[in-house]
């Protein structure tokens, strides 16, 4: 009797510590919340003010801004800040900004992300001497999936790729249709310092801090961003590299992703 009444006792603190695991889980994960959606109202704030600011020289109202190249950054500018209020948006849950088409489905078109991507950083590749560029082909289909996602996917590897990249180097986006594996591909490719096997697996833990030949100073979270995107979108991401040879970050997806409009005709050779 006396073994009884102690196990039944044990049970109801064991239960009692589990309901307080979840309490506390619950608090922590609230708090959570509302720490990511004051710092994506933070920093939504004077995003806006900046969208005014870029407005105000697109109108020309005092003059001309002079060579048109100033316009083109002006555009690039305005196209990224958008995409910014887009993230905060979302981290923020807002129904009633968050851009989605009529149909409710959302669809990413390749070729359009990835020039994006080229005009962000045309200045940063440039200055630091690199080469960049996006090779899609004309009739890469869609993807029904979220663009804010491959956006945030292929600019932190375009990022990366240009930091590591010295002077004389090339980074390149590319896409695919691999139909042998019933899966469409993505690459960012560079022909920079690379990494050995045990870089690779630290680069891929967040909490390890990365410098590149141009002095930048990573947090170690992008290719863990990426790779927890690309899984949630049912992919996998591979990462081909040695030192001194570049690195390739090969993202393949599964074929049922792809709105297709036609047969695909032409296949980029890696």
């Amino acid at each position: 009797m006396g073994s009884h009444v102690k196990t039944k006792s044990t049970l109801k603190a064991v239960e009692a510590a589990m309901e307080e695991a979840i309490r506390l889980k619950k608090i922590a994960e609230t708090r959570c919340s509302q720490m990511q959606a004051e710092v994506a109202h933070d920093i939504k704030n004077p995003l806006t003010a900046m969208m005014g600011h870029i407005a105000f020289l697109q109108s020309e109202i005092l003059g001309p801004l002079g060579d048109k190249k100033y316009m083109s950054s002006v555009i690039s500018l305005e196209t990224s800040a958008k995409r910014l209020l887009g993230i905060c948006n979302t981290l923020l849950h807002d129904p009633d900004t968050d851009e989605k088409p009529p149909s409710g489905q959302k669809v990413t078109r390749v070729s359009n992300v990835a020039n994006e991507i080229v005009d962000l950083f045309a200045v940063m590749a440039k200055e630091r001497g690199v080469s960049l560029e996006a090779e899609i082909p004309k009739n890469f289909p869609d993807i029904n999936a979220d663009p804010q996602e491959m956006y945030r996917v292929l600019s932190n590897l375009t990022s990366n790729a240009i930091k590591f990249t010295p002077k004389g180097g090339k980074v390149q986006i590319l896409a695919e249709v691999d139909k042998d594996d019933n899966a469409f591909v993505m690459v960012v490719r560079d022909s920079g310092i690379g990494m050995t096997p045990e870089q690779i697996r630290d680069v891929l833990d967040t909490q390890k801090t990365t410098v590149s030949p141009h002095g930048d100073v990573g947090t170690g979270h992008g290719l863990a961003i990426v790779n927890r995107i690309v899984r949630e979108m049912g992919g996998r991401m591979e990462i081909a590299s040695s030192e001194n040879r570049g690195t390739k970050v090969k993202l393949k997806f599964p074929y049922d992703l792809l709105n297709i409009p036609e047969p695909i005709t032409e296949i980029m050779d890696f």
